[in-house]
């Protein structure tokens, strides 16, 4: 795995983008000049695309109802054989058992096709899956709790996507010379909050610990992306190599952690600066002014001791989250901008 070659301003996405009909989104991300191309996830095409339901298979007791767009697990009183098998399939590494299926995953299906037909090998590619703590959050029993504060269920999520993660690796590596496999935790925008009093450091540990070591056990890097600030130094002491944030529509809190960033750095960590905005105001963002914001981010870490030089080769650049709930256009226009100000960047930042 060559991790050089996310370095000096590469780009890569998030995962979502607003097309309904697959082939038109593979040929738009296989167009639009990222340096690592993922998968599309398909949010406005159908409900089962949403996080959630799009990683769920698999997960013991789960129930989707289109319909209704409602995604839980019905427990019953019993459980030991239904998780019995389960864990046999994990202790099997049945990775099969866990594959996120084409009518849950359209856009991943299309693009495994197109890269199946054109039969070259892409240098990177990006993969996602749900992250284990946001899944366990979002997804709850029939009684509306969520799973996360049911131990053993807890473990059975972490264990699903850590599988999921597994299965997707393998798939995708076919049609790659390198891997980048993201687990999206935008849950942790709320981590220390009173909103989720039960989430301790501790348990992000051991969850992105045990995602990004089955990624790396499959020969591929493992990044995480989260949606606003967290505790940064927790989240930078895990196993990742790859931290994205929204450095655009959020007011970025890394300064506040110099020595984990510091100690991330130093052990090849890679900066991913989700520095294109993917909300309304990408109608108004401009060049300069994205750049602008991506070099008042590095001041403040300059300030904090970090040259420049040793901040550019360890950036890469991404929209700020997914773009799936913009419109087509203004989702050419994120990649627009992601294009042009990777251009700046490596010419004159």
């Amino acid at each position: 795995m060559n991790k050089e070659l996310l370095r000096n301003g590469a780009t890569t996405m998030i995962g979502s983008v607003p097309f309904a009909d697959p082939d038109e989104a593979v040929r738009f991300v296989l167009g639009s000049g990222v340096d690592v191309p993922a998968w599309p996830q398909l949010p406005s095409r159908a409900f089962v695309e949403g996080m959630i339901p799009q990683c769920s298979e698999g997960i013991p007791f789960v129930r989707i109802d289109e319909a209704e767009k409602r995604v839980w697990c019905g427990i019953p009183d019993d459980r030991s054989d239904a998780l019995a098998e389960f864990y046999q399939n994990v202790m099997d590494m049945n990775v099969d058992a866990f594959a996120i299926s084409e009518h849950a995953a359209a856009g991943l299906h299309r693009f495994v096709a197109h890269l199946a037909k054109s039969g070259a090998k892409h240098v990177f590619l990006k993969g996602q899956v749900t992250g284990p703590i946001t899944m366990a959050i979002g997804l709850t029993d029939q009684n509306k709790q969520a799973l996360f504060y049911d131990a053993e269920m807890r473990d059975a999520v972490l264990n699903a996507i850590v599988m999921k993660a597994r299965w997707q690796a393998r798939l995708l590596q076919q049609y790659c010379e390198n891997l980048l496999m993201f687990f999206d935790e935008p849950v942790l925008a709320g981590f220390g909050t009173s909103a989720y009093l039960g989430l301790k450091a501790e348990h992000v540990v051991e969850m992105c610990n045990a995602v990004s070591a089955a990624i790396h056990d499959e020969g591929a890097l493992a990044g995480i992306h989260v949606c606003s600030n967290t505790d940064w130094a927790v989240v930078m002491s895990t196993g990742i190599d790859v931290l994205n944030f929204d450095a655009y529509s959020t007011d970025c809190a890394l300064s506040l952690y110099p020595e984990a960033l510091r100690g991330f750095i130093g052990r090849g960590g890679v900066l991913a600066w989700g520095i294109v905005p993917t909300t309304h105001e990408i109608e108004d963002a401009t060049l300069d002014g994205v750049v602008a914001r991506l070099r008042g981010e590095f001041e403040k870490l300059s300030a904090k001791g970090f040259t420049r030089e040793e901040l550019k080769r360890c950036s890469i650049l991404t929209p700020s989250c997914g773009a799936g709930m913009l419109s087509v256009e203004q989702c050419r226009k994120v990649f627009d901008l992601l294009a042009r100000t990777r251009a700046v960047f490596r010419a004159a930042f």
